[in-house]
């Protein structure tokens, strides 16, 4: 008899484990999905991609049909996975951004986006997300009148995280001496002055830690003499003096670990002149003959920009009827590039200006004279092609002979003489992004 017990209590044994391995089976199974399947919204407004948006952009989406209330939450963020609920709207399929308290996005700026609508607090529907860029200028007038006062010609350059304004021009055609800087292109310090006497049309660019002064109107003659200073206030005269003339349309731009000297309009009429001259110099004091014929239409038109390890030069066309850009590039100064031909707006012969911005080419065109006072920036990341750089058609900036300097990457104008009058003084000051 306990035999057989013990045998029946041997054959339950198995069928136990069995329901034991069925319950823990059973319990670990996984939760069925409880969320629902969401609907797909479709973002129309702006399209993938978009570029140079206004920074209070207009977001427009699908609507999603339903008998109930319907709520759009709107997320947005600089990152894919980092989107943040900007606003919920009842009932409407379109917001603008900022126009209900006066904010914007940033500027120059790749942004993300998306939709959820939601019936009674529950998600029915959302979108894929999308991506816009904001544009890169948004002019913004700072002062009109700053306090190191209205002149011309006169030498602007950034150095030591300031904006530094050195010399030029006043009303009566005075040659100054005064040294200023400003660390936010609005308020302006005056730091003494400039020992050796006034000037003007000369250039201030910084290479190798140093400010440095080339050129222009000192002493009432052409200068030769070169300046330098480590703190942008003490300046000392250089022993060396430049084997070439400088006039006030010299361009300078430094590309890797020299200084580039391009052109210097002298009022000499031979074509094949030493005007057409490139120069270079590892220290901004002794240089080396790169070229006799830098192969430009004119003499003194011209901006120079370094981007990439290239140089790029922007001449507008020569002819004043011809709307028209013509960017050359050089990797070393002295072999350049046939033209590229970029059509503009208004090309300004005497007034366009350009500058570096977040790897990119910022160009702008002014109407030299005439009815029109706008200006119409583009941007290029290549030199070759360019695209508008704000959604604003044009906009009333009005001094020629400006200064274009990226501060942190901040782009101010500091202006130079009034269109149609180029012996008018300017001291406004634009912030452009």
């Amino acid at each position: 008899m306990k035999t057989f017990i013990k045998l029946i209590h041997i054959c339950l044994i198995p069928l136990l484990l069995s329901c034991s391995n069925d319950d823990d089976r059973n319990n670990n199974l996984p939760e069925p999905n409880t969320q629902p399947e969401l609907n797909s919204l479709t973002l129309s407004e702006p399209i993938q991609g978009e570029k140079t948006l206004s920074v209070q952009p207009a977001l427009r989406w699908e609507e999603y049909i339903s008998d109930e209330e319907v709520v759009y939450e709107i997320l947005l963020g600089t990152s894919e996975n980092n989107l943040q609920t900007i606003t919920d709207t009842w009932d409407s399929i379109n917001y603008i951004y900022g126009v209900d308290n006066d904010i914007i996005l940033d500027t120059g700026t790749t942004y993300y986006w998306r939709v959820i609508a939601s019936e009674n607090g529950i998600a029915v529907a959302q979108s894929g997300i999308q991506s816009f860029i904001t544009e890169t200028i948004l002019p913004e007038l700072i002062s009109e009148n700053v306090g190191y006062g209205a002149r011309k010609a006169t030498g602007v350059a950034v150095f030591n995280t300031k904006i530094w304004v050195i010399g030029g021009r006043d009303d009566a055609d005075n040659a100054l001496n005064d040294i200023w800087s400003s660390v936010d292109g609005e308020n302006w310090v005056n730091e003494g002055v400039f020992s050796f006497g006034g000037i003007y049309g000369h250039k201030l660019i910084a290479f190798n830690n140093k400010l440095w002064i080339y050129g222009g109107i000192f002493d009432s003659t052409q200068s030769t003499k070169i300046f330098s200073s480590q703190n942008g206030i003490d300046w000392i005269e250089e022993t060396q003096t430049t084997p070439f003339v400088q006039y006030q349309s010299s361009r300078f731009s430094v590309l890797g670990d020299k200084i580039y000297r391009i052109a210097g309009y002298s009022a000499e009429v031979d074509e094949l002149s030493p005007e057409r001259y490139v120069y270079s110099s590892f220290d901004g004091l002794n240089w080396n003959l790169e070229t006799e014929n830098h192969r430009f239409d004119t003499k003194y038109q011209f901006q120079i920009e370094s981007l990439d390890g290239t140089l790029y030069s922007l001449e507008p066309n020569s002819d004043s009827d011809i709307d028209q850009i013509k960017i050359r590039n050089s990797q070393n100064g002295a072999d350049w590039s046939d033209p590229i031909i970029f059509n503009v707006q208004e090309r300004g012969i005497n007034s366009i200006g350009s500058i570096v911005l977040n790897n990119k080419i910022i160009l702008m065109t002014t109407a030299e004279d005439g009815s029109s006072n706008s200006s119409t920036f583009y941007e290029s990341v290549n030199g070759t092609e360019w695209t508008l750089a704000t959604s604003l058609s044009s906009v009333a900036i009005r001094a020629i002979y400006f200064d274009l300097v990226n501060l942190n990457g901040q782009v101010f104008a500091i202006g130079g003489t009034q269109r149609s009058n180029f012996g008018a003084v300017n001291n406004t000051v634009w912030k452009l992004n």
